[in-house]
C-alpha cells in the first residue's frame, strides 16, 4: 500500500511539473528525496541509501561520457560545414508532392547519422518546415514526417544516446542491438513511406521552394570534403569499430576541416566544442546554431539523477509489487505486451524518454529471458513512444524548436507502427512456437533468444551464448 502511494505521489509530481512548467530535473531531484525517504522509513541507513543511489550512477558512467562526445561532435560538424552542406543540398531534392516523404527520409538519414532526434529536427527538420511554410504546405503532415524521421536514429543508430543507454541497462552489445533494430523496423518503415507518399498530394502547397545555397555559401565552404566526418561515421560503423572510437575519429576529421578548409581560428574551436556553434549570419543562425558539450548538460544531469532510482528501487524493494504484476502479465500473454503496457505508462507519467527507458527496464527485467530480447522490446516501445506523447520532453522540444503545430504527432506514423508491428509479431510468435527457428524470423532480426518460453528461471545461461 505504501509503495503504491509513493509511486502515485511521484506521478502527481511529474504531472504538476508539466502543468507548472517546472524543469524535469527539479522534479526528478524531488523524486530522489521521495524515494530516499521511503528507504529511511523502511529502516535503511542514509549511508546505505547513498551507496545504492551511486550504484545506479556507476552503471551508466559510459553513457555520460558518450553524451559528452556527442555534444562536441555535433558542434564540430556545424563549424566544419558538414551539417550546413547536407541541409543545403537537401533543399534541392524537394518538390511540392514529395515534400512529406522527402522530409521523412531526410530526417531519418540525419537522425541515423547523428543518433539524435534533436540534431535531426534542429537541422533538416527546420529546413523542411521552412520549405513547407514557403510552399504553403500542410504543416501538421510535414511536422509528423519530421518527428517520425527524427526518431529513427534515436531507436537504431549506433550513435544514439538512447541506444547506448538501452545497451547499458540490458548489458548487451550496441552493434548487435542496432542490427536487430534495423531488421525489426523494416516493415514499419516501408509502410510509413507508403503512407507519406500517399499524403504528398494532399499536403502539397502552391508556393515556391526557397534556396539556401547563397546564404550557406556566404558562411561556409560547401565543397564535398566537408562530408568526410559523416562518411567516416558510416564506414567505421559498418566496419563495427567501437562507437566511441568512431566518433572521436569523426571529431578529429571535422576539426581538421574547421582549421584547413573553413579557416576557423584555432583559439575559437574549444569554445565551439564546449558552448556550441553560433553563426554571425542571422539568415542561417536558426538552422545551424547549436551543439556543444553544454547542450548535453541537461540530459546528463537528468540521466544522472534518474540513474539513482534504479539503485534505490532495487535496494529498498519499492517496485517489487509492480514488478510481480508486470511479470504476471508477461506470463499470461507475451513478454512484449507486458513491456509495451509498462512503456505506455512510464512514457505517459515520466514525460521523458530517458526516465521511461530506465523505469521500464527496471520493471521488466525478468519479462524476457535475456538482455538482448529485452533490449529489442525497449527500443520498440519506450524508446519511441515518447515521440507521440505531446507533453514529453522528447516531443514538445522538437515541436517548439521546429515550429510545427502540436497536431503533428497525429501524423508521426512510424512511432506508432513500430510498437504495433512488434505486438503483431509477438502474438504470432506466441501462437507459433517454431517461428523463432525459421528463416522469416531471421530476416526480421529475431531468433531463439526472443522466445522466453524456452528458458526456465533456473536457466542461467546467457542467451547470447545460445546463438552461434
Amino acid at each position: 500500500m505504501l509503495e503504491s502511494l509513493v509511486l502515485i505521489v511521484f506521478a502527481a509530481l511529474l504531472v504538476a511539473g508539466i502543468v507548472l512548467n517546472t524543469p524535469l530535473l527539479a522534479t526528478l531531484i524531488v523524486g530522489f528525496f521521495l524515494f530516499s525517504g521511503y528507504g529511511l522509513y523502511r529502516g535503511h541507513k542514509p549511508a546505505k541509501l547513498l551507496k545504492l543511489a551511486l550504484s545506479g550512477v556507476k552503471t551508466i558512467g559510459g553513457v555520460l561520457v558518450f553524451f559528452i562526445i556527442i555534444g562536441a561532435l555535433t558542434a564540430s560538424w556545424r563549424v566544419a560545414g558538414t551539417i550546413p552542406a547536407i541541409t543545403c543540398w537537401s533543399a534541392q531534392l524537394v518538390s511540392p508532392k514529395t515534400l512529406v516523404i522527402i522530409s521523412f527520409l531526410l530526417c531519418s538519414f540525419m537522425s541515423m547519422v547523428t543518433g539524435s532526434s534533436y540534431a535531426s529536427s534542429a537541422t533538416i527538420g527546420v529546413i523542411c518546415m521552412t520549405i513547407a511554410t514557403a510552399m504553403k504546405a500542410n504543416p501538421a503532415m510535414v511536422g509528423g514526417a519530421i518527428i517520425a524521421g527524427a526518431f529513427v536514429g534515436d531507436r537504431c543508430s549506433p550513435l544514439s544516446s538512447a541506444a547506448a543507454l538501452v545497451a547499458t541497462l540490458t548489458r548487451t552489445q550496441l552493434f548487435d542491438n542496432v542490427k536487430r533494430m534495423v531488421r525489426t523496423g523494416i516493415v514499419p518503415f516501408v509502410t510509413a513511406c507508403i503512407i507519406y507518399i500517399a499524403l504528398g498530394p494532399v499536403a502539397a502547397g502552391s508556393g515556391m521552394i526557397p534556396s539556401f545555397q547563397e546564404s550557406f555559401a556566404s558562411s561556409f565552404d560547401l565543397s564535398p570534403i566537408v562530408i568526410v566526418p559523416i562518411v567516416l561515421i558510416l564506414v567505421l560503423s559498418i566496419a563495427r569499430v567501437d562507437v566511441k572510437k568512431t566518433m572521436l575519429v569523426s571529431l578529429a576529421s571535422a576539426l581538421l576541416i574547421c582549421i584547413f578548409v573553413q579557416h576557423v581560428p584555432l583559439e575559437r574551436i574549444p569554445g565551439y566544442l564546449v558552448m556550441g556553434y553560433a553563426s554571425d549570419n542571422a539568415a542561417i543562425a536558426r538552422m545551424v546554431n547549436g551543439g556543444g558539450i553544454i547542450s548535453m548538460a541537461d540530459i546528463i544531469a537528468i540521466v544522472g539523477v534518474a540513474s539513482t532510482y534504479s539503485g534505490l528501487f532495487s535496494g529498498t524493494g519499492l517496485l517489487l509489487g509492480l514488478h510481480d504484476y508486470v511479470n504476471k502479465i508477461a506470463r499470461h500473454s507475451t513478454p512484449f505486451i507486458s513491456v509495451l503496457l509498462t512503456s505506455i505508462a512510464t512514457c505517459t507519467i515520466a514525460c521523458d524518454q530517458v526516465v521511461a527507458l530506465m523505469l521500464t527496464a527496471q520493471l521488466c527485467d525478468e519479462c524476457e529471458h535475456g538482455g538482448s530480447a529485452l533490449a529489442l522490446d525497449l527500443e520498440n516501445s519506450a524508446a519511441i513512444i515518447p515521440s507521440v506523447v505531446p507533453w514529453s520532453t522528447s516531443c514538445i522540444g522538437i515541436i517548439a524548436f521546429v515550429g510545427m503545430p502540436i497536431e503533428s504527432v497525429l501524423f508521426a506514423y512510424l512511432s506508432v507502427l513500430i510498437p504495433l508491428w512488434t505486438l503483431v509479431i509477438s502474438i504470432y510468435q506466441h501462437r507459433h512456437p517454431s517461428f523463432a527457428d525459421g528463416r522469416s524470423a531471421r530476416i526480421l532480426g529475431l531468433d531463439e533468444r526472443d522466445d522466453a518460453r524456452r528458458f526456465t528461471p533456473a536457466d542461467k545461461t546467457p542467451p547470447e551464448r545460445l546463438v552461434a
